[in-house]
């Protein structure tokens, strides 16, 4: 890239950052609703109902959890609470909010490339990527750029064109 073009692209380090201040949310939405839940349910209907419905609340929340993540980055926030915090959106090559498609695959990307020691290696290449991208950015051919980045991303394109 050459050293008089800006560079938009956001790292590993406020990435992760990010991806606290998420975790931190959620958790905390989640602990709440299933407490409520536990009280009411287990006040009203007897202990048992409370335990089922505290248990029915992670179940929820997973699923809510999973689907947080491409709904907020496919929105015209472009990106998670935790990513919008700190300045960052995700697009595609040409500057662009992505689609819900490819906000499902990245996220799925995602979860299977932060799994176990080998497999988190897909998230810790953000750090030594040219564009700062992890497995699941490069296989859903998205970028992770400051918000204040207008256009298409600045890529070189090795053919000298």
């Amino acid at each position: 890239m050459e050293t008089g073009q800006p560079y938009p692209f956001k790292g590993f380090w406020i990435r992760f950052v990010a991806s606290l201040i998420d975790g931190i949310i959620l958790l905390i939405l989640i602990i709440l609703l299933a407490s409520i839940s536990f009280v009411i349910f287990g006040a009203a209907l007897g202990e048992g109902a409370g335990v089922g419905m505290f248990l029915l609340v992670l179940i929820l929340a997973s699923i809510a959890t999973i689907l947080y993540k491409p709904i907020m980055e496919a929105s015209e926030y472009q990106g998670t609470v935790g990513k919008y915090a700190l300045g960052m959106k995700v697009v595609d090559q040409n500057g662009q909010r992505i689609t819900m498609t490819s906000s499902f695959l990245r996220t799925i990307l995602y979860i299977i490339g932060a799994q176990g020691f080998l497999l988190c290696l897909g998230v810790v290449m953000i750090g030594f990527t040219e564009y700062k991208q992890g497995l699941h950015d490069i296989l859903a051919n998205t970028y992770v750029v400051t918000t204040h980045w207008e256009g298409p991303v600045p890529l070189e394109d090795n053919f000298g064109a």
